[in-house]
């Protein structure tokens, strides 16, 4: 019984320190990137394309520091130009991002600030990425973080965070039990 009660305040002092580290990287990742959500209005091959173009011009005028003013205008302003029949809204929020993805770099699920996009009604499909540091991945680059973006991911990131997103080819471990501590944490708090 003895061994047994050891043992597991070893297993639950080990998840409760692998938590925090993870939750600090998290955190390291919330404060340093700002996420850009692009909502178009329907999921028609027109409402889609505008979503890109309209994605592209935020892109443009993003810089880290949030105008919503500027972005605003930018936003009208190119919806009239390609002959959109509604507006759009632009709004800096702090909302949940799930994790995502691509060749060479993982983006974990998390509450970050956002340049929050929505077209017309809203009610389309959607487009997720790095506003800031300018990281947003379009389909021809298939998604591979270039040497530019290593760069300015490691002079915005810690060192811990920077080695916690981006891969080599390297095995990343990461553990479930420290996984559903962090998602029970999160529904607690």
């Amino acid at each position: 019984m003895k061994y047994l009660c050891l043992l597991l305040m070893s297993v639950f002092s080990v998840a409760g320190i692998s938590g925090v580290y993870a939750e600090n990287i998290t955190q390291d990742l919330s404060d340093n990137l700002l996420r850009l959500h692009v909502i178009a209005n329907s999921d028609s091959k027109e409402d889609q394309e505008i979503k890109l173009k309209i994605r592209d011009q935020v892109l443009k005028v993003s810089d880290g520091t949030c105008n919503t003013e500027l972005l605003n205008q930018t936003v009208n302003s190119a919806l009239i130009d390609l002959g959109a029949e509604y507006g759009g809204s632009v709004r800096i929020v702090r909302r949940y991002v799930p994790e995502k993805t691509y060749k060479n770099i993982r983006l974990p699920e998390g509450i970050y600030n956002c340049i929050n996009v929505v077209l017309g009604s809203g009610k389309g499909e959607n487009w997720w990425c790095v506003a800031y540091p300018p990281l947003c991945f379009t389909e021809d680059v298939f998604g591979e973080l270039s040497n530019d973006g290593r760069l300015l991911l490691e002079r915005n990131l810690s060192e811990e965070s920077f080695r916690a997103i981006v891969y080599d080819g390297k095995i990343n471990i990461r553990s479930r039990l420290v996984d559903e501590f962090i998602r029970l944490k999160k529904k607690l708090w």
